[in-house]
């Protein structure tokens, strides 16, 4: 009787430890850390607008409690308690909110706050995507994270076929583009960048990449030498097109001003590593190939 009483409790602790092994989620960040959770996370605080996108794209954005004051899409995201900024979140209010996970990424968020956040015991996962392959992994680890590997899955192969439709649909012959996101001082996407990695699947070369960094700050001048053929500007720092030539008047004998070819984009879309930079990849080929002389 004795012994069976012993079976009985062994197999059901066994059972046990197979369901919580089977419930346990296990990753490896953009920072190359073990993430462990014992079960998918289920109220999670995001430091960064990309990711708050990321979550809501593979259907986890009710287990977000938190997010920052620039996480504003979908709109259902702005109705998300608020932490502060990304470089200044409130730590108080993180741990007031119990999350069981926080997601940062280090693009945006400070080493300080990282060493703040891992104070908390909460486990904290870094994804910092710079490419789009670099994407669709953050995409999977945060669908392995949430409890969402399959929708994340589904996801990703919709985003990668519409990439390649993208790339398929190309004329031979690629552009020299500039994609500007500051213009006082003048500072370009450059080398090693996502921005640039959109715009050559679009189709242009990057005029700016061959400087050798990421964020080059360029003068008037050399911008008139490289005379680009299409010229993108973030939307955030551009009210209008007509708008440059007013700021830099030599520019007016630019191919790509001359041709009408100056682009005020969307900084949220072509900037951010999320699910919509194949968006931000639509709308740069839409005007990269419109119009072309």
């Amino acid at each position: 009787m004795l012994q069976s009483v012993v079976i009985r409790a062994t197999f059901a602790l066994c059972l046990l430890g197979s369901s919580m092994t089977v419930a346990q989620v296990t990753v490896t960040d953009d920072l190359h850390r073990t993430v462990s959770l014992r079960t998918p996370a289920q109220r999670i605080v995001s430091l960064a607008p990309s990711i708050t996108e990321s979550l809501f794209a593979i259907g986890a954005g009710f287990q977000v409690v938190g997010v920052t004051d620039y996480c504003n899409y979908p709109s259902e995201a702005k109705l998300k308690p608020h932490v502060g900024g990304m470089t200044t979140p409130s730590i108080e209010t993180i741990a007031a909110l119990r999350p069981d996970l926080i997601l940062v990424s280090m693009e945006g968020n400070l080493r300080e706050d990282f060493a703040n956040l891992t104070a908390l015991g909460v486990p904290v996962a870094v994804t910092n995507p710079r490419s789009m392959e670099g994407i669709y992994g953050s995409l999977s680890m945060l669908g392995t994270l949430t409890g969402h590997a399959d929708s994340a899955a589904h996801l990703i192969v919709g985003l990668r076929d519409r990439q390649h439709a993208i790339v398929r649909s190309n004329p031979a012959r690629a552009p020299r583009a500039l994609l500007l996101v500051s213009l006082q001082p003048l500072i370009a996407a450059g080398d090693r960048t996502f921005i640039t990695e959109l715009l050559t699947l679009a189709g242009a070369r990057n005029v700016a990449a061959g400087l050798k960094m990421t964020y080059p700050t360029l003068n008037r001048e050399a911008v008139v030498r490289d005379d680009p053929d299409v010229i993108f500007v973030m939307s955030d720092v551009l009210s209008t097109p007509d708008a440059l030539e007013q700021m830099y008047p030599e520019w007016k004998r630019l191919s790509a001003v001359r041709n009408h070819r100056v682009h005020r984009i969307d900084a949220d879309i072509v900037s951010r590593p999320g699910p919509r930079a194949v968006d931000g990849l639509q709308l740069l080929s839409s005007f990269i190939h419109r119009n072309r002389p």
